[in-house]
């Protein structure tokens, strides 16, 4: 059922919508309507985008503009979980400034359509469930493909095409998480090591620390990321995996590559690593910490095997 076409769908909570527009017009129009009506709320506004798409909606918004926080979008979609991170500090420093609301702007642009920019859009419902924001995502049917389009039917509860309305499409992240798998991270040949997991990681980092010092794996800030996810990946799986656990670690022109195994009986949570630690809570960082320090990681099971991959590459992107 349709809503009227209002400026905004204010709701309680987190609200993640799509915009499908078809011309530059329409694509200033609506979000200008929608940046406005924030501001006149008193509600906080920011938008990540490319050049482009910044200047068309500084155009639209004229003098309006001067209130609205712009964000690079090259440099705002560098991961999923770092993306998320911002996003909920943006809301979370809104709320504590005493703004009732924030209205939000994203284009992932390039990357978006690839797996793992499905995943995101997806895993941000869950992630960003409570935090008092509208999250609202254009997309240009002259320019992207129609499965893209399709994918934001099925990532995105509410959609804006000339009126406000549920998404009949939209699946929850749970299900769609379940169903996209994120693509591991590639590699080739023999790992350079590959050791059980014990009951402790002590001897894990000694090792790893000891090879990639020897052999200059990593720049030392790097490596000492690389053994601090490897902490909270091997804890993860001596925690709750099963009695067959490894290591395997290997080298590539780009980075340095590591999983953990094991036989555990519960399959992987879809959303684990999406969702932030709760607030004031002491402890619970584990796998959502190891998406902020790694530059890519994927969780998935192989006839009864859990593997948690993740990576480092040599130098930042």
């Amino acid at each position: 059922m349709q809503d009227s076409g209002t400026a905004a769908d204010v709701r309680p909570g987190f609200t993640h919508s799509a915009l499908f527009y078809d011309s530059e017009s329409a694509y200033g129009s609506a979000l200008a309507a929608f940046v406005r009506d924030g501001l006149a709320r008193d509600e906080a506004v920011a938008v990540a985008a490319d050049a482009r798409s910044t200047g068309l909606l500084r155009d639209a918004l004229a003098d309006d503009a001067a209130e609205v926080r712009f964000l690079a979008a090259e440099e705002w979609y560098v991961r999923p979980v770092k993306t998320i991170a911002g996003w909920a500090q943006l809301l979370r420093a809104a709320a504590a400034g005493g703004r009732p609301f924030m209205r939000l702007v994203g284009h992932t642009s390039p990357a978006h359509g690839t797996q793992t920019w499905v995943r995101f859009e997806s895993a941000l419902n869950r992630s960003l469930a409570g935090l008092p924001g509208h999250l609202l995502c254009p997309y240009d049917r002259r320019a992207l493909p129609a499965d893209t389009i399709r994918t934001a039917l099925r990532t995105h509860p509410r959609l804006h095409d000339g009126g406000w309305r549920e998404s009949a499409g939209y699946e929850p992240p749970e299900r769609l998480l379940a169903a996209v798998p994120e693509p591991p991270y590639p590699v080739a040949g023999e790992p350079v090591i590959a050791v059980p997991v014990h009951d402790t990681v002590a001897d894990l980092r000694a090792q790893v620390r000891a090879r990639a010092a020897a052999e200059g794996w990593l720049p030392p800030e790097r490596l000492e990321n690389l053994l601090l996810a490897l902490s909270e990946v091997a804890t993860n799986g001596i925690r709750h995996g099963g009695e067959r656990r490894e290591l395997r670690v290997w080298l590539t022109e780009e980075a340095v590559v590591c999983e953990v195994t094991d036989d555990g009986a519960v399959p992987p949570d879809p959303l684990a690593g999406y969702l932030p630690p709760r607030s004031g809570r002491i402890g619970g960082m584990g796998l959502w910490l190891v998406q902020q320090l790694c530059d890519a990681m994927a969780i998935r099971s192989v006839d009864g095997l859990t593997h948690a991959r993740f990576a480092l590459r040599r130098s930042p992107a």
